[in-house]
């Protein structure tokens, strides 16, 4: 193993890292953890677990908090956007832990966790494990770059809403409610390029919605105007 995957797990006395699998409690998705996820973390070199193998005496809840804080990795089943899956999931993003997404479809991904590593498998095992194995296998590898993969996922969700803010504020305070994306980098940021704007729009389509502006120039206008 990498000399810096035993300095960082023999410290605290295993043998191997440790994943914790969050997915929904139930039989339907037995088989793509027994053979698919859980053989593919093996194969990386970490054990692997779901809560509801292990035998314990306090709540589920206090248990499945209890494994994420003491987890190295984790892996999160999206599919069905499952609220206590995305619930855990956030906790683990919030003590920093790296943790690599799975789901049968991309859309049950949502916007601003897509830059996150996550494999697309169609519940086909076949597909799942290979991709999962080398993408483990990785973040075991490289504790500190897989760290810093989550640094930079909160980084951009602060930008994205600093530029919402700048933007609505624009609006509100010229009683617009569409403006084009040349007048922003005009009135507002420089640095908000087309790309940078229409992320934005992906990311809070609750908020923003893109508009065509005179001369089918592309814009950024409230989401209900």
């Amino acid at each position: 193993m990498h000399e810096e995957v035993e300095n960082s797990f023999s410290a605290r006395g295993d043998e191997r890292p440790f994943v914790l699998v969050i997915m929904p409690f139930d039989p339907d998705w037995t088989d793509l953890y027994e053979y698919g996820v859980k053989f593919a973390c093996e194969a990386a070199g970490a054990t692997c677990a779901r809560v509801d193998e292990q035998i314990f005496l306090e709540s589920i809840l206090e248990r499945i908090y209890a494994e994420i804080e003491r987890a190295d990795l984790i892996v999160s089943e999206m599919t069905g956007r499952n609220p206590n899956v995305f619930y855990e999931t956030g906790y683990a993003h919030g003590l920093a832990k790296p943790v690599i997404l799975l789901t049968t479809s991309a859309d049950d991904i949502p916007f601003d966790l897509r830059h996150y590593p996550h494999v697309v498998h169609e519940r086909r095992i076949n597909v799942l494990r290979p991709e999962l194995e080398k993408r483990v296998r990785w973040c075991i590898e490289n504790p500190e770059q897989a760290r810093a993969t989550l640094r930079r996922g909160a980084s951009d969700r602060d930008e994205l809403e600093r530029m919402a803010q700048h933007i609505s504020n624009y609006l509100e305070a010229n009683r617009f409610t569409m403006v084009g994306f040349e007048r922003v980098r005009e009135n507002i940021n420089p640095s908000y390029s087309d790309d940078k704007l229409q992320r934005l729009i992906e990311f809070a389509p609750s908020r923003f919605r893109r508009v065509r502006m005179k001369g089918n120039r592309p814009g950024i206008g409230l989401a209900r105007s």
